[in-house]
């Protein structure tokens, strides 16, 4: 989606709508999959040296939960207000606003609910959907108790 500067007259807002190939802007993340091209519609208004674009920037995506490791279906919709200088420009690309607001926006971890319990580390069971005797057999010790077992040798055996 490139702007040609002289289609547009100053200080009227023009329409304007175009979309994005996920690989061709370089926005893979390994938990997360486009499923859609990423839609970028709104107006675009020249005026003193300046071009302002007001939209919304869309797509749908497959994400993978950091806990459980869920597949998740989404719908992503980001409004935007960008403003670009116009010095020396016959055109201008949005394209870096669009990659930019891409990557800031992606978690660091998604979770498929923010109460999802993700998987057992010994035996593996989506502990959403069930549990595991591990706790029982001692696979799941808390930070207190080991604590506790490391403050026990500490003092058995002395520390250094």
């Amino acid at each position: 989606m490139k702007f040609i500067l002289s289609e547009f007259q100053e200080g009227i807002p023009v329409p304007v709508e175009g979309s994005y190939d996920a690989k061709a802007i370089d926005v893979e993340f390994p938990d997360m999959l486009y499923t859609k091209p990423i839609f970028l519609a709104g107006k675009a208004e020249k005026s003193g040296g300046m071009l302002r674009l007001q939209g919304t920037l869309t797509t749908a995506v497959k994400r993978i939960c950091g806990k459980c490791l869920k597949e998740k279906n989404e719908a992503l919709s980001f409004e935007v207000d960008w403003i670009f200088d116009l010095s020396g420009k016959d055109t201008v690309e949005p394209l870096e606003n669009v990659r930019e607001l891409l990557i800031v926006e992606h978690p660091l971890v998604h979770l498929c609910k923010a109460s999802c319990r993700g998987l057992c580390p010994h035996c593996g069971i989506d502990l959403n959907e069930g549990t595991c005797n591990c706790k029982e057999n001692g696979y799941h010790a808390s930070p207190v108790i080991i604590k506790k077992e490391k403050s026990k040798k500490e003092r058995h055996h002395g520390t250094s």
